[in-house]
């Protein structure tokens, strides 16, 4: 049945006043078993795929309120040993939830947001005839629950491993270059960036940058940069210009690069990496200084990386 703009507002409205603002509620769970979803996050196509697979984790999140007064539907992931699935509760009581299945072996990028209690997932796979997107915000209070999960979802991606489970591998001079960068960059890599098992390889720091504004202030343009390269993964530090407290993690396996175009325009270049699996393709792009681009090439082409520099775009 269709439905008018009005009646999904006054809709809206109606779940709005039904989310907890305070409490264990408001919280997401970690449940035992599918019987314990929500009547609303159930579905044949749920079962039909739990049927499928072993289900490892199930975690649950309620209703929430985001950006102040966008209404985020209670969802909730089901992680299986090759993937997980995500779903989606319908705001219409008579309409099933919408699920989404992503295998691990597929992906192409998964990113975290981290800004003090605001979290966001965003998991790009390959999908039936293209590409397939998870994104969902959440209470970083979840992330006790998700932490290890997505974890073992980014360990089903690996191509090769040198190096135990549970064994982190640092060069000297890999050691000294991460001691070398601001404190909150190098406990980050520590705590974020580097997997279990993973050898850091490379990595290139960009700092933020500022521009002057009404004279006594400066406002920032660029955020802090970290690159890191390590034995299975491309992975993106950054921090979000506005709020300073948190990161933005982007995990990217190296079995799904293809090669990195880099496309100058002055001070700044557009880096663009190419990704592939199977014959999807996808674009993850940056904007780094010159600088940055220069000593990126140099260790990702050490490594055995493609790479093509564009013409230079016209101001």
């Amino acid at each position: 049945m269709a439905r008018s703009t009005d009646d999904r507002e006054e809709r809206l409205a109606e779940l709005k006043k039904d989310v907890p603002a305070r409490g264990l509620e408001r919280h997401p769970s970690k449940l035992k078993d599918l019987s314990e979803l929500p009547l609303e996050l159930r579905s044949p196509a749920v079962m039909s795929l739990a049927a499928c697979e072993a289900i490892q984790t199930i975690i649950a999140f309620p209703p929430q309120i985001q950006h102040g007064w966008d209404y985020v539907p209670r969802q909730a992931l089901l992680f299986t040993p090759a993937g997980l699935i995500h779903i989606l509760a319908s705001i219409w009581p008579d309409q099933e939830p919408q699920v989404t299945y992503l295998k691990g072996g597929g992906l192409l990028y998964l990113k975290v947001t981290l800004l003090l209690l605001y979290g966001c997932l965003e998991i790009v796979a390959q999908g039936v005839g293209s590409p397939t997107r998870v994104r969902m915000e959440f209470n970083t209070v979840a992330w006790n629950y998700l932490s290890r999960p997505l974890r073992q979802l980014l360990e089903s991606t690996k191509a090769r491993s040198g190096t135990s489970p549970e064994q982190n591998v640092y060069s000297p001079a890999m050691h000294q270059a991460l001691e070398s960068l601001p404190l909150k960059f190098s406990n980050g890599v520590k705590i974020y960036g580097l997997l279990p098992g993973e050898e850091l390889q490379e990595l290139v720091f960009q700092p933020g940058t500022w521009k002057r504004w009404l004279h006594f202030f400066r406002r920032p343009i660029s955020p802090n940069t970290l690159l890191l390269l390590t034995s299975n993964y491309m992975v993106v530090f950054q921090e979000d210009l506005k709020v300073r407290q948190g990161w933005i993690l982007t995990y990217i396996p190296r079995s799904s690069i293809t090669g990195i175009q880099n496309c100058p325009s002055g001070l700044w270049n557009e880096l663009s990496v190419q990704l592939k699996r199977g014959d999807q393709l996808l674009d993850y792009k940056l904007a780094l200084q010159s600088e940055t681009v220069e000593a990126w090439r140099s260790q990702w082409l050490q490594h055995g990386g493609q790479w093509q520099d564009l013409p230079a775009q016209r101001p």
